[in-house]
């Protein structure tokens, strides 16, 4: 069943998408009874199943445009965040993650929050990073995903896909160090549990103990990612996944613009100088499991159903945490028991803790498809149900009755041990629910014209608590519709158009009757050009879009804390990506993004402005080289360009005596690696940013974002 099982999700991403790894690695060619659109990027066959997509559709009958990062390419660059891995996935740029949150934008708009899904389901567990070490890969979905997957940004998504058991056993054992004392253990261990095969274990491991850049501030993780496979016939398989994470974290805070991103009388800082006091570090704790399981039925060569579910647990804290709200823009006098202190030299900052949040978050989500004739038209019939739930629970100080001063020319550390005592605490809760209902038809007419159409009807819901008090349930419903087309021009070459509309509730919104605001709504048009070569040698895609978000809630330009429907946003652009495999041992990726960005009405923001953190222009290179044979065989190198050009620091403010957003610069970014296998050995020292490229992604006055310096990464894995 596995390998029917496989051929039916198979085509899912691997042929749903462009398949656009930036960066996979060549492997062995497939068996000749492979089927032949199975998608091979940069000649890495995609893994077997993929959920992005939820249909077993063909790369070239595809209408949505999704890309696909390898694990191969994740090993490559020595991935360890999530930003890290989509450097090279066209449409996507940083955003404001204060340094080792998750962060990033998808064609323009943020997609961090309720945007990250882990095996098809979303994941929603607060505040962290994922672990890249437990993926096999990693898939990004450009535009509305609304269609199938319900509530969420315009902007799209990215699924996480895990790591499951396989049939022949293997233990990969592998250590890293590096720069700010990195050192990491790793293990990934999979095995057959009975003879027959039929029930296979797998587990990925890895302890992390990292300093980062700036001053005080680190990180140690513990990992765990087991997972179960039981084949339970030729047609019937269940998969069991777990995973645990917990981090320890001193994390550094945002520093001001003045002095980095911006002049300073007083000269440059450094990216290293810690907002945190240093003897009385800030902290965080994150840990979360979740057990949850994929069953997947043939019924028949037909009709299949699949269901996958996931409960999760999480707990989120920190204190201690200090955070920028000012800087003296003018001298301050000396006086009798204290100097001069110069313009823009000193902060004042509030704290930030304790804060404590507790939760549960359960998913599940069942469909069924059907594949059938009407005529000359063959159908591939897709039509499911999924629910969610979520519970959370928090307590929460935030002090500014201090200025909690810091002169950042002549820190003195040791002054802030804790919180004011006559702040109170407050608490917060929500509550939130989904129902959706989502039916897909992929109509094929002979091997030339294909129409997708579908939609999904969502019912969301939350309760908020506060203080204790909930308050009355609030409702959004929404029918997201979705329509596309493609037409072949050859084998390994088709056009598509792609429609697709999203759904974002606004629980948190109200507008002056202290109604909770509709919902959010976008729509997405974009078309273009994919190609894939049966060899797999070359696969590209080619995109024009152009975005549009409604009902953005904005601030009400008289009354406080009431919000109105004003706001339009927009996004137009266009995306480009290449995997190309010229000769042996050689592979060359290459991604473009060009990015018109605006607003087009709103009664707060300033109509035409570009939108904060956006550049207009992203370039990523990669190339790879091999010595395929002689004695110096399998020795290689590797090295890449990420171009990100100027943006504004935020979006400008149509209000009258508004500060203006300044311009970041933009920045180019060089990595280097150099590998060698031998017998089951490998060793690979990666160089991210060669040149120690000063840059800020992402930046205000009071809360800027340093990009990291020159990093080295030295890894050794055994393979047995």
């Amino acid at each position: 069943m596995m390998k029917s099982l496989a051929r039916l999700t198979g085509a899912l991403l691997s042929a749903s998408c462009l398949g656009l790894s930036a960066g996979a690695r060549a492997q062995p060619a497939p068996d000749a009874d492979s089927k032949r659109d199975e998608i091979i990027v940069t000649g890495a066959r995609n893994p077997d199943v993929a959920m992005a997509s939820k249909a077993d559709i063909p790369l070239l009958e595809n209408s949505q445009a999704i890309s696909i990062v390898s694990q191969q390419t994740l090993i490559d660059r020595r991935a360890l965040r999530l930003g890290d891995a989509l450097a090279g996935v066209a449409g996507v740029s940083r955003n404001n993650t204060y340094g080792f949150f998750d962060g990033f934008n998808i064609r323009g708009f943020n997609a961090s929050s309720g945007a990250t899904y882990l095996d098809g389901l979303l994941d929603d567990t607060g505040y962290g990073t994922s672990e890249m070490s437990g993926l096999e890969r990693v898939e990004v979905v450009k535009g509305p995903a609304s269609g199938l997957l319900g509530l969420g940004p315009l902007s799209g998504i990215v699924n996480l896909v895990s790591k499951r058991p396989q049939e022949d056993a293997f233990l990969d054992l592998g250590m890293s160090a590096g720069s700010y004392d990195l050192i990491e253990v790793r293990a990934d261990a999979n095995a057959p549990l009975t003879a027959d095969g039929t029930l296979t274990a797998r587990l990925a491991a890895v302890y992390r103990d990292q300093d980062f850049f700036v001053h005080s501030s680190g990180q140690k993780r513990i990992f765990l990612a087991p997972s179960l496979r039981w084949q339970m016939g030729s047609r019937t398989s269940l998969t069991l996944l777990g995973r645990y994470q917990r981090d320890d974290i001193r994390p550094w805070s945002p520093t001001t613009a003045y002095g980095t991103a911006l002049p300073n009388p007083n000269g440059p800082l450094p990216i290293s100088l810690s907002i945190n006091d240093t003897m009385y570090p800030a902290v965080q704790k994150n840990d979360y499991w979740n057990l949850g399981y994929v069953f997947d039925h043939q019924v028949s060569e037909a009709v299949a159903v699949h269901q996958s579910l996931r409960y999760q647990d999480f707990h989120n804290s920190w204190d201690n945490w200090l955070f920028i709200t000012g800087i003296n823009t003018q001298d301050i006098p000396a006086t009798a028991i204290s100097p001069l202190i110069p313009a823009y030299s000193r902060v004042s900052r509030a704290f930030y803790g304790p804060y404590e949040e507790n939760g549960t978050y359960f998913r599940v989500d069942t469909n069924a498809s059907a594949r059938f004739d009407t005529g000359p038209l063959n159908h591939y019939l897709l039509a499911g149900l999924d629910y969610g739930r979520r519970r959370s629970d928090n307590y929460n100080l935030y002090d500014t009755s201090n200025p909690y001063y810091l002169n950042l020319y002549a820190p003195v550390y040791g002054t802030v041990s804790t919180h004011n005592p006559a702040v109170p605490f407050s608490t917060a809760g929500s509550r939130t629910r989904q129902l959706g209902l989502y039916v897909q038809d992929h109509i094929k007419l002979g091997d030339v014209l294909t129409v997708t159409v579908g939609g999904r009807w969502d019912d969301a819901s939350a309760i908020n608590l506060s203080g204790g008090v909930a308050s009355p349930k609030t409702k959004a419903t929404a029918f997201s519709p979705r329509a596309g087309a493609t037409l072949a021009l050859n084998e390994w070459a088709s056009l598509y158009v792609n429609y697709s509309k999203s759904f974002t509730p606004q629980f948190s919104y109200r507008d002056v009757d202290q109604k909770v605001l509709p919902p959010e709504r976008g729509i997405n048009y974009e078309g273009g050009v994919k190609i894939a070569r049966s060899d797999g040698r070359l696969t590209g895609m080619m995109t024009l879009f152009s975005l549009t978000r409604a009902n953005v809630a904005t601030a009400d330009a008289v009354l406080p804390n009431v919000y109105v429907l004003t706001g339009e946003q927009r996004t137009r652009g266009i995306e480009a990506e290449m995997a190309w495999r010229p000769g042996s041992g050689i592979e060359l990726t290459a991604a473009y993004t060009y990015l018109d960005a605006k607003v087009t009405a709103d009664n707060r923001l300033r109509v035409g402005s570009r939108l904060g953190s956006v550049p207009r222009h992203i370039v990523d290179l990669w190339a790879r080289y091999t010595i395929p044979s002689g004695p110096l065989a399998n020795l290689g190198a590797g090295a890449g360009f990420h171009h990100e050009s100027n943006r504004a620091a935020s979006t400008a403010s149509a209000v009258a005596g508004a500060l203006q957003p300044f311009l970041l610069d933009g920045y180019v970014l060089v990595d280097g690696s150099i590998f060698y296998r031998f017998d089951d050995w490998s060793v690979q020292a990666n160089i991210r940013n060669i040149f120690n490229e000063r840059y800020f992604p992402t930046a205000s006055l009071t809360r800027t974002t340093p990009g990291e310096p020159r990093t080295f990464m030295v890894s050794l894995q055994r393979h047995f």
